[in-house]
């Protein structure tokens, strides 16, 4: 019965994970706000103890992080508005830009209400599930990247642990400091190299030209079709869908949704996923390069780990709030549900690997500790709060025994290590 019980689960994470999320709403990929999981239950086996958590998670909702998009779109528009060019619903999209521009001055990249909430609620659960870990003044670390809006989420997410319980000890930090741990992406040359010129750009600008076809919504738009290169109009279509898709997460009343069908939107959110797939997962036209920078993170999971199974720290909790490119890599070096799983067909990824599955707004990892009653040491994986399998063999999922996910963990290390000492070329 446990055996079908464990089966079922791994079988529905796609589903409960996006209980409440509308068709569309989850093809906005990475921009789709964190899911609706307030009725999640808690399955703490009789007899396993928690004892510490070690959290990564991404910022909450957020504005969009520059104008660029929003103005190309504007100027665009405005254009074709003087040239007396465009339709009802094109007259409609000029007003809502309009008043996008000014809702959104001064806002470009920050934490929404939206995202606050996020945070704040993943933390309440957190303390709720979980309150042997956090009786008794519980100390708590938290470091943030010196990005604005993870800064916030860290504060947010903070203050909805301290509205649970408020003699908790907490101590915080956000800065470049941080950065070989968190930003890791900015900081290996190779894999920025990999990112702006890699052997990716021609697959995935291939994969775009035959899933997007943008002229039913050029001409929703515009009144006169084939003035612009076909090019011009793919990308403006790409850029307004890049808006449509980060309005929910703003918390504002905006909505221009319905200038696409659920069909564009999906094709939309293929090209997406497959971008984040090439150039932060396990595509094999990376080999792996862009998942083996996440090792440092995970060797500092371990090592503070450690130190709370050995009694070196005090601390409850270590939590950590970063970005997408900070968490996807690190499930995949982890081999969560097999988000490290390697697609050579570009029609295939979208089928096995789906990047708001991975990293929504808010998305977080978390190691939960246990003890069983002969004082053996247990980890719990989760994946946006949900128990997840890793590639490690157990008789009671969701539990693992500690000293066996290490070794499998180092020797993920051990492979990442080589993969980066191997000799690139500038277009791998």
């Amino acid at each position: 019965m446990k055996a079908i019980l464990i089966f079922l689960a791994v079988l529905l994470f796609p589903v409960t994970f996006l209980l409440g999320q509308s068709a569309i709403q989850k093809y906005a990929g990475t921009a789709m706000p964190y899911p609706s999981i307030k009725d999640l239950p808690v399955l703490n086996d009789e007899g396993m103890v928690p004892f510490y958590i070690n959290h990564l998670g991404r910022h909450g909702a957020r504005f969009p992080t520059s104008g660029k998009a929003l103005e190309r779109v504007k100027g665009v528009l405005i254009l074709a508005e003087q040239e007396k060019r465009l339709t009802a619903q094109g007259r409609e999209l000029l007003v809502t830009v309009l008043q996008l521009s000014e809702a959104f001055k001064g806002k470009w990249g920050e934490l929404s209400t939206v995202g606050e909430q996020e945070q704040k609620e993943i933390a309440e659960r957190m303390l709720s599930r979980y309150p042997e870990i956090f009786a008794d003044s519980a100390r708590v670390e938290a470091i943030a990247t010196y990005v604005p809006r993870c800064i916030s989420s860290m504060n947010a997410f903070l203050s909805g642990m301290e509205k649970q319980d408020s003699s908790l000890v907490i101590k915080k930090s956000a800065g470049k400091q941080y950065d070989a741990l968190l930003r890791f992406f900015d900081l290996n040359k190779p894999y920025v190299c990999y990112k702006e010129k890699g052997g990716w750009i021609p697959l995935y600008e291939s994969f775009v030209q035959d899933k997007m076809s943008v002229a039913p919504v050029i001409k929703r738009i515009f009144l006169t079709y084939g003035q612009e290169i076909e090019q011009e109009d793919r990308e403006f279509v790409m850029t307004l869908f890049s808006i449509a898709a980060i309005l929910p997460d703003t918390g504002l009343s905006f909505d221009i949704k319905g200038i696409f069908n659920d069909q564009e939107w999906y094709d939309y959110w293929q090209t997406q996923n497959l971008r984040q797939y090439l150039t932060k997962s396990a595509a094999p036209i990376g080999n792996m390069l862009p998942v083996a920078i996440a090792w440092p993170l995970l060797s500092e999971f371990i090592q503070t780990t450690e130190k709370a199974i050995n009694g070196q720290s005090d601390n409850r909790a270590n939590l950590r709030f970063a970005h997408a490119e900070t968490v996807i890599p690190f499930v995949a070096l982890m081999g969560i549900g097999e988000t490290d799983i390697q697609i050579a067909s570009s029609d295939s990824v979208s089928a096995y690997w789906k990047d708001y599955e991975i990293a929504p707004m808010a998305a977080n990892v978390q190691w939960v500790l246990y003890r069983d009653k002969n004082s053996e040491v247990w980890i719990k994986v989760l994946l946006n709060e949900q128990e997840v399998s890793i590639p490690v063999v157990t008789s009671c999922f969701p539990y693992y025994r500690w000293e066996e996910v290490r070794h499998y963990l180092k020797q993920r290390i051990a492979m990442s290590k080589e993969i980066l000492l191997k000799p690139r070329n500038e277009t791998d």
